[in-house]
């Protein structure tokens, strides 16, 4: 693309306009402080195209006027004016010069006026056009002047001297566009790096603001999940307290209730059966004698299946043994209920921790067992209570089947409920349980380190 770079230098200095407005209509004009603006304009003829750039130079607020008038600033030189003043300087140095050529005897050091002149016009940067006329009638006027005057001075001196500076004027001419031309070139470059990088930076601000969006949207579904979290840990807390009341009142209301009416009717069976042995004959005392002795070996039998109930509701070996010999109790019925072999590893001086602790390891240990019996389909299982330098260690180890990944992943769903309460149960004393499944079988550990406040 053909660039008219004269016009385009000429336009760019005198076509800028300078725009004052005030900063604040609230003051007056000698108090409000200008913003003046130098814009450039976008186009220019010749087709070719600069970026249009803006300096704001935001001044201190001017005082007030002193009766002085401020010196008005001095309006741009038009391009056409300027361009025509400049050939029109051009055009009547060139006729001094070659007036001063043919009036001066030997004319050696004259050609170098054309070089000076070309030299001159390309520090003020003269259009190209002026340029191409310098280099184009010094050589000329150079050559015209040997034809008019052949016979002055030294023939060949004169001619070697007048192609040097010719050739000197189109070499320094030939630079000097060339230059123009490779800044031309760069301010086209500089245009299109800059529009590179203004659309690079728009797509860097849409994608940074998409990805602000999803970051917002990320925190706030983590902020979501997080306070279900907390609502569903307080419930299954409020959960886990209140069966842990129900048991404790159930376990109250089966020993006030049914124990002492069970006591009450064994105590009047025993007394019947004295008043009836002395009042009916022998052969009839034998068969009552028979029938009462079985209805006294069932009150017996419920009285036991009561006590072991309440033992299982709110164990009082728990609180007056400790946790090691209300384990080995627990266990010893579990089996005898279930078939499943049970040993317990735990010390028989095993320190008392607290009583929400061991009441929690103790319900821990009564649901693990229960899911042993139904899910796990074991022969056996190991109860290990531990004293370890950084806390307490409870393990429940079965050799069955071993918990099905699913109950893992989805410990909420089926009998992952019990898991939910069991992890919960840990989680209130300050501890922490997992799950460790192996080639045979599954381990519940629980670890409550000595820094929790749960721990004696």
């Amino acid at each position: 693309m053909k660039v008219n770079e004269d016009h385009l230098r000429d336009s760019h200095r005198s076509r800028m306009f300078v725009t004052t407005r005030m900063l604040s209509r609230r003051q007056s004009p000698a108090e409000a402080a200008p913003a003046v603006i130098i814009a450039f304009p976008a186009t220019y003829p010749g087709g070719a195209r600069l970026t249009p750039y803006a300096l704001s130079v935001r001044s201190a607020r001017v005082p007030r006027q002193t009766g002085r008038r401020r010196r008005a600033p001095a309006k741009a030189m038009p391009p056409n004016r300027k361009t025509l003043l400049t050939n029109l300087v051009v055009a009547v140095a060139i006729g001094l010069i070659f007036a001063i050529d043919l009036n001066t005897p030997l004319g050696l050091a004259v050609p170098f006026l054309y070089l000076l002149l070309a030299l001159l016009a390309i520090a003020v940067e003269a259009p190209k056009r002026t340029l191409l006329a310098i280099a184009i009638l010094g050589p000329l006027l150079a050559g015209l002047k040997v034809l008019i005057n052949p016979e002055d001075g030294v023939a060949w001196l004169g001619h070697a001297n007048r192609i040097i500076f010719s050739l000197l004027i189109w070499v320094a001419v030939g630079l000097e566009w060339g230059r123009r031309l490779l800044e031309v070139a760069r301010r086209e470059h500089s245009l299109d790096l800059e529009h590179q990088v203004r659309e690079q930076t728009a797509a860097w601000r849409s994608a940074n603001h998409t990805l602000e969006l999803e970051v917002a949207e990320r925190q706030a579904a983590e902020a979501t999940i997080i306070d279900y979290t907390q609502r569903l840990q307080a419930l299954t807390r409020q959960l886990v307290e209140v069966r842990d009341a129900e048991r404790k009142a159930l376990a109250a209301e089966l020993h006030d209730r049914i124990g002492q009416n069970l006591s009450a009717l064994n105590m009047s069976l025993n007394l019947n059966l004295a008043l009836l042995a002395t009042q009916l004959p022998p052969a009839a005392m034998t068969a009552t004698r028979a029938r009462i002795g079985d209805a006294l070996t069932l009150v017996e039998q419920t009285t036991e299946v009561i006590r072991g109930v309440m033992e299982e509701l709110h164990p009082a070996l728990l609180e007056q043994y400790g946790l090691a010999t209300a384990l080995r109790w627990h266990g010893e019925e579990f089996a005898g209920r279930t078939g499943i072999g049970f040993h317990c590893q735990a010390g028989e001086r095993f320190p008392r921790l607290a009583t929400q602790v061991e009441t929690t390891l103790f319900r821990i240990v009564q649901e693990a067992l229960i899911n042993v019996a139904k899910h796990a389909r074991a022969t056996a299982v190991t109860v290990s209570l531990a004293r370890l330098p950084s806390g307490v260690e409870l393990k429940v180890s079965d050799d069955g089947r071993g918990i099905a990944q699913e109950q893992l992943n989805r410990p909420a769903a089926g009998s992952g409920w019990g898991l939910t309460i069991m992890a919960e149960r840990a989680r209130m004393i300050g501890g922490e349980m997992r799950i460790e499944r192996g080639n045979q079988g599954t381990t519940v550990a629980v670890t409550i380190p000595d820094d929790s406040p749960e721990v004696a």
